[in-house]
């Protein structure tokens, strides 16, 4: 079973890389749980709290942030990488690093299309092989 957060901030596109990574997961025959939250930052304390619960073999984690004109966008990015990057050396499984952080929004767009690059695709690839590797050392 695979826990799926997604982030609602920049809402299309995280839906883009959702409905990819679903879509994988399900052409696969994996469970998972979804989950929403209201932005990047949030979810950091969520992979913590579905890691804790022992229910899960890998959390992916899945948002968009695209910089502004504002700093910002640097605040949120060091905070979300150095955040998950801290719970996933504290849990004993996968944590996927779905967050796009990208110049524009075009940039992000490519990056979620199913047609182009389908990074939601890849995040269930690299949290099936991943929770697989895992259990091969436990």
């Amino acid at each position: 079973m695979i826990a799926v957060i997604r982030s609602r901030f920049n809402e299309e596109i995280t839906q883009m890389l959702l409905n990819g990574c679903v879509k994988e997961l399900e052409a696969r025959e994996v469970s998972f749980d979804l989950f929403e939250c209201p932005g990047s930052v949030e979810t950091v304390g969520l992979s913590k709290k579905l890691a804790d619960a022992n229910k899960y073999d890998a959390i992916i984690v899945i948002g968009a942030i695209i910089k502004g004109d504002t700093d910002h966008y640097e605040y949120v990015c060091q905070y979300v990488t150095n955040g998950l990057s801290i719970v996933s050396t504290q849990i004993e499984i996968p944590l996927i690093f779905g967050i796009l952080t990208t110049q524009t929004e075009e940039l992000a767009l490519v990056r979620a299309d199913e047609e182009q690059m389908n990074k939601g695709k890849e995040f269930a690839e690299t949290a099936m092989e991943m929770s697989n590797i895992f259990r091969g050392i436990q």
